[in-house]
């Protein structure tokens, strides 16, 4: 089984911890479908997705036959509620009788799970608020071609006589379109300083909170500021969605120096995403299984690749041919997937998995990627601390970070690192992630990496601070952004010991060290991976 602990000692990839951010959909379902039908009352929403003109809609080429879903949440609640319909055809979503006289926020999701957007029941206003009553008709709705520049209205058959909420609001441009359409919630437009208590749409950016990249509106992405972490998810349930971006010196030299075109095509292949769920420690049920749902989800997904640890190396299987299944893990109830999408991943991008239980019921679960990596860190110049320092060219055949020509430093000085942070899909820095230095112990002798076998407390008497033996940490709070956009940060020269101790009390000569400068979230890493030796 391809285990967590495997997938570190991958060239290309890293780790899989929970993912931050946004709250997510989850749908109890007990017929296996999202069409909503365990929600049953009094009331419902009715009508009906109008076929494009074109036979598409423009921002994704989704065919006039794709399915939609249609997303309700309650303003007072929090509660989600969803049903689907292909354009041309009417949708009923029947909500609970406890949600009678409650407001709801009406959210349309295109095939591929992204938000088009909100219905804005008055564009002038931006009133996305409606208390349904009864059978709540929202007529034919016509999706816009762009969602940018229009915004979704309900159809002029529409019956919704004095049942709009105004207090339900989105902030909305000159054009009626909710400011945050263009950026998954996280632009400048959608930032604000007045966030509200509203269960549905806090920062009133027109995006509800789970397809909200930054749902309190602070400028701050969730997945670094902690928030959007309450609502949608079971109290029982443990799940994340991890990317990961590491890269070796070799495969470094495109992301150096390669156009747009050439990085994005190296993305697809050298991303990868991991899904992970579980159960807490509390839960009074196990999971049994689960897979990601084709539709509503990424238009990459029919190619993906399934990525699987084997004795001969990694496999790679187009993941769609076992229904996005999940591979069980040795802990009971424990479901995960290594996935390579072999596309570029994109923000906003939206899965949806069904997590089946042991008591027979079962649940979806939604969460929206709120940022990517396009680039990695990437190395500028190096030296003893204090010093002149050297510039990094990787296309130095000589000297390029690979372990045959590995970068050559004064071991008995503290050795200095100044690089560039990675970039998100707008091409800003992505400054709130702290760093990981994952130091590798190379054999003289025979090459082999060395950390799992050495006795750290042998061979540090002290470790040095920061430093736990194999990683040395430094905190967001520690990192300086300077004018030139490059952090600094020195390594002591104590972790870059010539001998180390093992565990069967032997020792060892080191003769390189292999360096990983990762940039760390929640939700995702970030790195480049060079190898070191000493002059």
């Amino acid at each position: 089984m391809f285990t967590k602990s495997a997938w570190l000692g991958v060239l290309v990839v890293g780790l899989a911890v929970t993912l931050g951010g946004c709250p997510a959909v989850t749908t109890p379902t007990g017929n296996d479908d999202l069409t909503g039908d365990n929600n049953t009352g009094d009331t419902s929403l009715t009508g009906r997705i109008a076929v494009p003109a074109s036979g598409k809609w423009a921002p994704y080429a989704q065919s006039s036959t794709s399915t939609y879903t249609i997303i309700a949440q309650s303003d007072q609640t929090g509660e989600i509620y969803r049903t689907e319909a292909e354009a041309g055809s009417d949708f009923e979503l029947d909500l609970p009788a406890d949600e009678e006289g409650n407001s709801f926020v009406v959210t349309i999701l295109g095939p591929d799970g992204r938000t088009v957007g909100p219905i804005v029941f008055d564009t002038a206003a931006g009133t996305t608020g409606i208390t349904p009553a009864g059978d709540t008709s929202l007529g034919e709705i016509d999706l816009p071609a762009n969602p940018e520049t229009a915004p979704i209205e309900p159809g002029d058959d529409a019956d919704l006589d004095d049942l709009l909420d105004e207090d339900v609001f989105a902030r909305v441009d000159d054009n009626g379109v909710p400011v945050g359409i263009a950026s998954h919630g996280k632009g400048a437009d959608a930032q604000t300083d007045s966030a509200g208590s509203d269960q549905a749409d806090g920062d009133h950016d027109g995006l509800i909170d789970v397809f909200d990249a930054d749902d309190d509106g602070d400028g701050t992405v969730d997945d670094f500021d902690g928030t959007g972490e309450v609502g949608g998810e079971p109290a029982d349930l443990q799940a994340s969605f991890f990317m990961n971006l590491k890269i070796s010196p070799e495969e470094a030299q495109t992301y150096y120096a390669g156009t747009t075109a050439e990085i994005a095509e190296r993305l697809a292949v050298d991303t990868v995403i991991t899904f992970d769920v579980n159960t807490e420690p509390t839960a009074t049920r196990t999971i049994t299984g689960a897979n990601l749902l084709g539709t509503p989800g990424p238009a990459y997904l029919p190619t993906a690749d399934q990525v699987v640890d084997t004795v001969d190396g990694l496999s790679y299987s187009t993941w769609s041919d076992v229904d996005y299944e999940f591979d069980a893990t040795d802990d009971v109830g424990r479901f995960e997937a290594f996935v390579r999408p072999n596309e570029e991943m994109q923000a906003g991008d939206t899965f949806t998995v069904l997590v089946t239980y042991d008591d027979g019921t079962s649940e979806f679960y939604t969460r929206m990627i709120n940022y990517v990596f396009k680039n990695i860190p990437t190395l500028v110049e190096y030296g003893p601390a204090g010093d002149a320092l050297t510039a990094f060219d990787i296309t130095d055949a000589t000297v390029n970070g690979t372990m045959e020509h590995p970068i050559l430093f004064d071991g008995t000085q503290d050795l200095e690192l100044v690089f560039n942070p990675p970039v998100d899909e707008t091409g800003a820095y992505l400054t709130d992630l702290w760093y990981d230095f994952a130091v590798f112990f190379e054999d003289a002798e025979g090459g082999d990496q060395l950390n799992n076998d050495i006795d750290v407390a042998a061979t540090w008497a002290t470790l040095p601070t920061g430093f736990d033996g194999g990683t040395y940490r430094v905190e967001l709070s520690d990192l300086v952004l300077s004018a030139d956009n490059t952090y600094s940060v020195t390594l002591p020269s104590e972790i870059f010991v010539d001998t180390v101790t093992l565990n069967d009390s032997t020792t060892a000569n080191v003769g390189r060290y292999k360096i990983d400068i990762t940039a760390e979230a929640p939700s995702g890493n970030a790195a480049i991976m060079l190898t070191f030796e000493k002059e």
